[in-house]
């Protein structure tokens, strides 16, 4: 994948966000703690997990490294991530977090020269080309807004179209 066609997917994702983000404001700011049993996430944990982890993932690709660090800065059950899920307090605030780091990682990606979107990045689970990471984040972002979508309709609510860009 070169540099225009990883852009293009970007202006994709930009439209599977609009509709992540209208899903996160059908929640209420009670329903971001809402747990369907013990040991899964919240909407509040989701939420910092999907964008936390679309900006890391672009991080990588700029840096040319992904640890077992940076993966874990997406992990809202680690204790260093607290005080960041806790200021997803209400919707206003998980909408503000994933619009700031999602366009945070769009940033990123734009500013990648050709090279760099096909140099290899190691890994802890592999080496890849740093486009793949965009597309790591893509996929993540569709099975976790997945499962928001789940925790809507769980709370009665009725989650937008799937394509409704």
């Amino acid at each position: 994948m070169d540099k225009r066609e990883l852009l293009a997917r970007r202006a994709y994702f930009d439209m599977v966000h609009g509709v992540t983000v209208r899903a996160i404001q059908a929640l209420s700011d009670s329903d971001l703690a809402f747990r369907p049993q013990s040991g899964m996430r919240t909407p509040r944990e989701l939420i910092f997990h999907i964008y936390a982890q679309e900006k890391m993932l672009a991080d990588a690709a700029r840096l040319g490294k992904f640890t077992m660090e940076m993966a874990n800065g997406s992990n809202p059950e680690d204790p260093a991530n607290a005080p960041a899920v806790a200021r997803l307090a209400a919707v206003s605030d998980a909408v503000a977090f994933a619009n700031t780091q999602h366009q945070a990682a769009n940033g990123v990606y734009e500013s990648l020269s050709e090279e760099q979107v096909a140099r290899t990045i190691e890994s802890p689970f592999g080496t890849y080309p740093a486009w793949q990471f965009f597309l790591f984040a893509y996929d993540e972002h569709w099975h976790h807004r997945g499962q928001l979508y789940t925790y809507l309709r769980l709370l009665g609510k009725q989650p937008p179209d799937l394509y409704s860009y």
